[in-house]
């Protein structure tokens, strides 16, 4: 890939324009979870949310030492963000006022026992193989297919725990 300084001004734009449209194209807080973890490398994010984290706290007027402490940077890097604000900085003052105030919302009670349930399925992968199996074949399965299984599973004694489990999964994908 060609570094960006190589690129001609026009490309560079389009480039940036093109970005700048997916971008907008983003709906939702999901979406834009799943666009920026396909484009980005965990580091690149966390630096990127960490620099948004800086510019929002040297706006409130926080000192050096505390954002040093609470983001984990050096003084090194808040310093050039820093001289980002003070030389244009709209950008940054701009997404500070919009971003939600307060805290993410802690996980429930709920979130906690359904990320315990599939870790457990995953370490126990026997005991839930009629499951997992269905799940695998229905995502390559296109939708006159995953009609066809249903209509097959259906069919099978519909007191067993297998077809209770099986039926759920297919409730899930129809």
């Amino acid at each position: 890939m060609k570094k960006y300084h190589k690129l001609s001004l026009q490309i560079q734009q389009e480039l940036l324009s093109e970005f700048c449209e997916a971008l907008l194209n983003l709906k939702t807080t999901n979406e834009a979870v799943k666009f920026l973890t396909d484009l980005l490398t965990k580091s690149e994010a966390i630096m990127l949310a960490k620099r948004i984290r800086i510019a929002k706290l040297l706006i409130e007027g926080r000192n050096y030492r505390e954002i040093e402490n609470s983001v984990k940077v050096s003084h090194g890097t808040i310093t050039k963000v820093a001289q980002w604000l003070a030389e244009a900085g709209e950008g940054f003052r701009m997404i500070s006022r919009r971003i939600k105030k307060g805290k993410p919302k802690p996980e429930t009670s709920f979130d906690l026992a359904m990320k315990d349930w599939k870790r457990f399925k995953r370490h126990f992968p026997i005991m839930f193989w009629p499951q997992l199996l269905i799940e695998g074949i229905l995502k390559s399965a296109d939708k006159r297919q995953k009609k066809e299984i249903y209509q097959a599973i259906r069919q099978l004694d519909h007191k067993s725990r297998l077809y209770k489990q099986i039926n759920e999964v297919l409730k899930k994908e129809l």
